[in-house]
């Protein structure tokens, strides 16, 4: 519970409770301790290698997206707008709070970077999911059928995405490791 304060007019009462409201943010955390990471360590957080964001962060500030801008928001760096996406979406446990907190920017505009990124990222998915060509089917169903897997041009993988207990029939959602998970799949070309 917060201590009682006797207020008056003067500037050191109105700086003593501004000290109690706010709230500390991590300075300069993409500016100064991102560009320290090594290669490895860089990848360990980010799950893509520092060539891969400098594209991203590039291709992103050159986005109808990064120019787009709707209120009286923060306005900030593209790399910084990587890092924060990159930080929320490959860290399971970090929330919203820890992340915006970690990048030094309100949640609120944490949300915004999110949305916003994740559209960018989806108008550029048909640059890389594709189908294969003709061609491409052909090379791919000889490497199967080389592995005596005739007819095959192409596997499908499952993965375990833990996830929070669901309310509605949760042992549905059990693995055999004991976690909760949400079934996804992924086409893989060999």
């Amino acid at each position: 519970m917060m201590p009682m304060m006797h207020l008056s007019s003067s500037d050191e009462d109105l700086e003593k409770l501004n000290e109690l409201f706010e709230v500390p943010k991590n300075e300069n955390f993409c500016e100064e301790t991102v560009p320290q990471f090594n290669d490895q360590q860089l990848l360990g957080h980010f799950r893509i290698s520092r060539e891969v964001a400098s594209q991203l962060s590039n291709r992103y500030e050159a986005s109808q997206y990064y120019h787009y801008q709707k209120g009286d928001s923060e306005k900030t760096s593209p790399f910084k707008t990587v890092v924060a996406f990159l930080w929320y979406a490959s860290n399971e446990a970090a929330s919203l709070r820890d992340v915006s907190d970690r990048i030094g920017i309100t949640i609120s505009f944490l949300h915004k970077i999110v949305k916003r990124f994740t559209y960018f990222l989806s108008n550029l998915s048909a640059e890389f999911i594709t189908w294969p060509t003709n061609e491409e089917n052909i090379e791919i169903e000889s490497h199967f059928r080389q592995d005596e897997f005739p007819g095959i041009n192409g596997v499908i993988d499952g993965t375990h995405i833990e996830i929070d207990k669901p309310q509605d029939d949760p042992d549905s959602y059990l693995n055999r490791k004991y976690f909760f998970f949400d079934p996804g799949t992924s086409c893989l070309r060999s």
